[in-house]
């Protein structure tokens, strides 16, 4: 299974810069046309700035299970378990989508964990946005720059499409639609600059030269960026030079014209076009080079496949980086034994059935004391479980503490907060699991909830929100998920904001609709609705007609539910 994920992956955009910019510079760079040249450096700046950001991740479902080397039970006071070591990288990783910040998750490559990376991940993170704040900030200037240079300029003409200045400075350069033409050259070097600074203007350089700066501020700390940004701005002085010289002009008055013109010229703005800044050798070189079309198409043809090569590579690489994963150890199929006060030999048993389901990213149980069928009311938590190399972790980064009696049986132990209504009495608690069987029902239930986006036998189909519960902002939130007449009414309670950790209760059931106007959920009482449009369900008791009725609104699915629903989809071991 493959799968995409997001982050900052700076090793890797580097590399995949390092062999683009090599092959620019070996295939490309005065070897094709401009044209050609300008196109590979934005596709190369594109790629690098995709592979910043996203990696490929290869999923690989192991067969067999392995015991942590962790023996959890080890420390049993608050923080007494032993962390996860910093660098592990040997993760587990969801196919949906994560619910961090991308700046939390591993910046040094692999896939991105939503549990946040080390401290040193965390502060290249808050680096690389200080970073691009600068760069943006600095182009904000540049741009002030300009437009009050343009403001106080002696205005002479419009010509093709441009506005012409004079200024009194050394540089004629141009950007957006005006041309700055300095009043102390002669009139053939000024005919000379605006045949130039007119086709910078045709060729909306100053657009694509600020689209570039974009780029590279997302990419401030990969040196090949600037080295591909600084051979942008020659291409552009190499396709205008081009233009110029099919106007018929003298070829070695244009030449000694930007001679001139370079001893003179220099300036601190990076985003606009100037007649004498970019190297002149290269430019007369160019100029006098015979480079055909038919050459200058094998040579992007070659660079393509080269193109194709690395970011294969690369691809291949980072999924093979990503595939040494572990089975999840406690994944499967368990049910509670018992719970008791880790200070006393008393053990408690759970009121009603406790069941949990521990898959690749997600552990959830449920608890419920009667089950009839597809008729199910119950309570739940949910959280986010993860592998550190051989450590199991929580919701918010803390080992978990268990360990195995035997293949089938394995005790955790857990600190009872305050708001916490335990079972036991006692800041310690020790909970005791069995593997059990699938429970097919239990299963085809929650696949088929899952599927409830993508059900299409009725028009209740989907899943629908209270508007009239939910307040923006508020963590609890209820939702009916309805699928093929089956369906979940979902009390449901985001507890971490940063992290996938939630509770709340539910009854499921078979939806029927038993007249004009009136639904059954269940063993539910029956209440009647009604539809304003596709997407709003209003619902209220048919018993109590002056009760405030609530309004349900369709929604996609949450990727909160999506990954609820995913946990009870592994049939674990047989045991």
């Amino acid at each position: 299974m493959y799968t995409l994920e997001t982050g900052l992956f700076p090793l890797a955009a580097i590399v995949v810069g390092a062999l683009l910019t090599l092959i620019f510079f070996s295939v490309v760079r005065l070897k094709c046309s401009a044209r050609w040249a300008i196109g590979f450096i934005f596709a190369a700046m594109a790629m690098i700035t995709i592979c910043s950001v996203v990696t490929p991740v290869r999923w690989v479902e192991l067969e067999g299970r392995e015991a942590p080397l962790l023996s959890p039970l080890e420390g049993k006071t608050n923080g007494g378990a032993s962390s996860p070591q910093e660098g592990d990288t040997n993760v587990l990783w969801s196919n949906e989508a994560p619910l961090s910040s991308p700046l939390e998750g591993n910046t040094y490559g692999g896939a991105s964990s939503s549990q946040g990376g080390t401290g040193g991940e965390l502060l290249f993170g808050w680096v690389w946005v200080a970073g691009v704040v600068v760069m943006l900030l600095y182009l904000l200037k540049q741009l002030v720059h300009l437009y009050l240079l343009r403001r106080n300029q002696e205005y002479i003409c419009n010509t093709e499409g441009a506005t012409l200045f004079a200024v009194d400075g050394t540089d004629a350069f141009s950007f957006g639609r005006s041309v700055f033409l300095p009043r102390m050259f002669d009139d053939e070097m000024r005919h000379f600059m605006t045949l130039h600074e007119t086709a910078h203007v045709q060729h909306r350089h100053f657009l694509w030269l600020c689209l570039c700066w974009l780029l590279v501020a997302v990419n401030w700390y990969n040196p090949f960026c600037w080295v591909l940004f600084r051979e942008l701005r020659l291409q552009h002085e190499l396709q205008v030079d081009g233009d110029v010289l099919r106007q018929g002009v003298d070829r070695s008055a244009y030449q000694y014209s930007l001679l001139r013109a370079s001893m003179l010229g220099g300036g601190p703005v990076w985003v606009l076009s100037a007649f004498g800044r970019n190297p002149v050798t290269h430019r007369i070189a160019f100029m006098n080079s015979d480079i055909n079309m038919r050459g200058s198409w094998r040579r992007a043809v070659v660079a393509s496949l080269l193109t194709v090569v690395v970011l294969s590579a690369a691809v291949v690489t980072a999924c093979q980086s990503n595939e040494k994963i572990k089975e999840h150890p406690l994944m499967g199929w368990w049910k509670m034994d018992f719970t008791r006060n880790t200070d006393s030999d008393t053990e408690l048993y759970p009121v009603g059935k406790q069941i949990a389901f521990y898959n690749y990213d997600t552990f959830l149980t449920i608890t419920y004391q009667a089950r009839n069928g597809k008729s199910l009311s119950f309570s739940f938590s949910t959280e986010e479980t993860r592998l550190r190399g051989d450590t199991l972790v929580d919701a918010m980064g803390h080992p978990m503490r268990y360990e195995f009696i035997d293949d089938n049986t394995f005790q955790s132990q857990w600190t009872r907060q305050p708001y916490q209504n335990a079972m036991p009495k006692g800041p310690e608690i020790t909970d005791q699991w069995s593997r059990i069987p699938v429970d097919e029902e239990l299963l085809e239930l929650f696949q088929s909830l899952r599927q409830a986006d993508k059900a299409h036998g009725g028009k209740f189909d989907g899943v629908w929100l209270n508007l009239t519960q939910t307040v923006e902002g508020d963590k609890n939130k209820e939702y009916l998920i309805v699928s093929d007449s089956l369906f979940l009414s979902l009390y449901y309670n985001q507890q971490e904001p940063k992290a996938f950790r939630a509770a709340g209760g539910g009854y499921s059931g078979t939806l029927k609709e038993i007249g004009d106007n009136h639904l059954k959920l269940g063993n539910m009482e029956p209440f009647v609705y009604s539809m304003p449009d596709a997407d709003h369900l209003v619902v209220h008791k048919a018993a109590n007609e002056t009760a405030t009725p609530h309004t349900f609104q369709r929604i996609a699915m949450p990727a909160e539910l999506k990954r609820m629903f995913t946990a009870p989809m592994t049939h674990g071991h047989s045991g």
